[in-house]
């Protein structure tokens, strides 16, 4: 909505309805059901529900002095797990969200500053998970079977949040090649309903989790600075980066012998896993320099990037399922029509393993990219894009993937890809 005069220029506003199910059956192989006694999930589908309603709006308040904007957010969210594998009783989400952004150039200097002010609401339960040993008696008095889990008492929760967060960037160019900016930031992100309350399986991570209603909101004071040169086709950025958060929260896995052998039948193989909160400190870099070479009929762009992160907790020990070290090769190649990528992706092993985690294995990644676009009748235009994907064919392995042993990366793979746009 534009105004002509005034303090406000224009106001974007939207409104979002989402009516979201995906239901779930997980197959069982051929000749029974061995390993997956106890939690069921050969007993049928589960649905997952998800309504939002969303309303935003960002004001734009710019003038000849300053630019300066706005932002507006509304959410109201019911979540629902319902079957067999529901791992969390349904969750209600209410977040009221007002922003405000300014810029400004000060001589050499430009500045950029942002306050956000959270406030949320988040409704949930916890129903309390029983497991009989193997040694109790088979019957009630009735004569009827117990079952080997039973759901307990539901205990009823609703956690307010009220988080502020604030960053700042000074930025300068020294010449018409060289700039460094500076960024600092507080911010505090509050836990999600899952990891407040989930209580079940949870197949699609292999594990047994379960939450914490009494997790706190997350603090985290980050520091950054970044360098970016550019002159005659060559460039580079360095940048390094530093996060100190109060209350990080994780998810961890338990070694079963705490619970005795007992009980190992009962999860199906699953493993047990709990959100937990630590102070803890990421720290990295991300490096990249290249050169454009000018050809004949269009741009070869060449180059090398490397990125960096580690995180430890405030005892020394690791953070779990970090990204291990990676380089990049790359060369694009583009002409009006015709774009080629070749991008080598060189990840580390990675050793700086968490608590009751495994160390991977590094590995190479190749991927191929072509896209070639025609003119078709009446202004249409048509994009042919092939791709090729891990070309080495290495068997790869996600570090941060909780189930990065029994489900590798994808190997050697090909597609292609129609588009037709009309002008």
């Amino acid at each position: 909505f534009l105004f002509d005069n005034g303090i406000v220029n224009q106001v974007d506003y939207f409104f979002r309805d989402s009516d979201y199910s995906l239901t779930e059956q997980h197959a069982e192989v051929e000749g029974g059901h061995e390993g997956h006694e106890g939690h069921g999930h050969d007993e049928g589908p589960t649905v997952f529900l998800n309504e939002a309603r969303e309303f935003g709006a960002i004001i734009d308040l710019s003038n000849d002095f300053i630019k300066q904007k706005l932002s507006l957010n509304i959410v109201d969210e019911d979540v629902s797990i319902i079957g067999a594998e529901a791992f969390m009783n349904p969750a209600k989400n209410e977040e009221f969200t007002i922003g405000y952004f300014a810029s400004k150039d000060f001589g050499d200097f430009h500045v950029d500053f942002g306050v956000r002010h959270d406030q949320l609401d988040r409704k949930g339960s916890v129903t309390e998970r029983h497991e009989h040993d193997e040694h109790e008696e088979d019957h009630d008095e009735h004569g009827e079977e117990h079952e080997e889990e039973h759901e307990g008492e539901t205990t009823v929760f609703d956690r307010d949040f009220n988080n502020t967060s604030v960053a700042l960037t000074i930025g300068r160019s020294f010449s018409d090649n060289f700039e460094m900016n500076i960024g600092w930031s507080l911010v505090e992100r509050a836990p999600s309903a899952v990891e407040l309350y989930m209580n079940g399986p949870h197949l699609a991570t292999g594990r047994l989790e379960t939450g914490d209603p009494s997790l706190e909101a997350e603090k985290g004071s980050n520091f950054d600075i970044n360098f970016a040169y550019e002159k005659d086709g060559f460039f580079g950025s360095l940048t390094l980066f530093t996060h100190d958060v109060d209350n990080y929260i994780f998810l961890i896995d338990e070694i079963e012998e705490d619970h005795g052998d007992e009980h190992g039948d009962e999860l199906g193989g699953l493993i047990r896993a709990n959100h937990l909160q630590q102070d803890a400190e990421l720290k990295g870099y991300e490096l990249e320099f290249g050169k454009v070479f000018d050809l004949a009929r269009g741009d070869l762009t060449v180059s090398f990037g490397r990125d960096s992160i580690s995180g430890e907790f405030d005892d020394g020990s690791n953070i779990p399922r970090m990204v291990p070290d990676r380089n990049i090769y790359s060369a694009v190649y583009s002409e009006p029509t015709l774009d080629l990528s070749l991008r080598l992706k060189d990840v580390h092993k990675q050793t700086d393993i968490g608590f009751n985690e495994t160390v991977s294995e590094g590995y190479e990644m190749l991927d191929l990219r072509v896209s070639k676009t025609f003119s078709v009748d009446q202004g249409a235009e048509l994009t042919l894009s092939l791709f090729a994907n891990n070309l080495l064919n290495e068997v790869a392995r996600n570090h941060s993937s909780f189930v990065k042993d029994p489900v590798p990366l994808p190997g050697r793979n090909y597609g292609i890809k129609l588009s037709l746009s009309n002008f």
